[in-house]
């Protein structure tokens, strides 16, 4: 295979993976607004994108088989592409999954929701020294949610970008805002669970029986928000792997 004949598949191979990245940004932002509004609609479109998500993966998988299979051995930053995209777009894929799976609980959820969400507050304990006691709605549980997975979805744009640009130094800084992300999710975690803790509960329960089912799914809904965030970073230490050659991540120079 001539070298520019290469050079034009790498870059085939490259705009298939940035519209993967498109698609599953595109499915985890409907998820988000499903989760805001409550739009059944907008849940059952993220579901039936994930069909077309999973067959680009396939497809992208099939272009890179055929690249390596056709010309053996290649230089050293091709062929840590190649041997890379598997496992981005794999981590893709996995986002594209999550966001199905947030529309799938928020279906679930369905049946269970009122016409508003509960506005009884309920006291939570501080979580550290450091951190105050505070009350909590599920309404404000739900915003907290909402910040969260917004967070998630700037990582995985900004992921895409970097992977875009093979821009190390922008990888590199993405990896470490995964720890604002996990902070958010604790966050939402702690109060979850002490929206279901004992008598704490009581006073939600009698005001909405069902409140508790309801947390079980933003429970699960908030870890693959989280989720979102680890992908990206697995993308990153993959575009400086292409780039440098190195796998782990170090941090980023100012």
């Amino acid at each position: 295979m001539a070298r520019t004949i290469l050079d034009s598949e790498l870059q085939e191979l490259d705009a298939q993976i940035i519209k993967l990245g498109r698609m599953v940004d595109d499915a985890l932002g409907k998820a988000l607004e499903a989760l805001e509004t409550g739009d059944q609609a907008k849940a059952g479109m993220v579901i039936e994108a994930d069909a077309l998500i999973d067959s680009l993966r396939a497809a992208t998988e099939e272009h890179t088989i055929r690249l390596l299979t056709l010309q053996q051995p290649l230089g050293g930053r091709d062929l840590r592409y190649l041997t890379s995209v598997f496992s981005i777009v794999g981590d893709l894929e996995r986002i594209g999954d999550g966001a199905a799976g947030i529309a799938q609980n928020l279906l679930r959820m369905e049946p269970l929701r009122g016409a508003q969400l509960s506005q009884v507050a309920i006291h939570v304990d501080a979580k550290t020294p450091a951190s105050e006691e505070h009350n909590v709605t599920e309404a404000e549980i739900v915003r907290s949610m909402l910040d969260l997975g917004h967070e998630a979805q700037r990582v995985l744009q900004g992921t895409m970008e970097a992977f875009a640009h093979r821009d190390v130094k922008a990888a590199r800084y993405i990896w470490q805002e995964d720890d604002v992300v996990d902070v958010r999710y604790h966050l939402v975690r702690h109060d979850l669970m002490a929206l279901m803790e004992g008598a704490r509960a009581i006073p939600a329960l009698q005001s909405d029986p069902r409140i508790l089912q309801r947390a079980t799914y933003l429970l699960w809904i908030a870890h693959k928000l989280e989720r979102v965030a680890d992908h990206s970073s697995n993308i990153c230490e993959r575009v400086v792997f292409i780039a440098e050659g190195e796998m782990g991540m170090q941090p980023a120079e100012e």
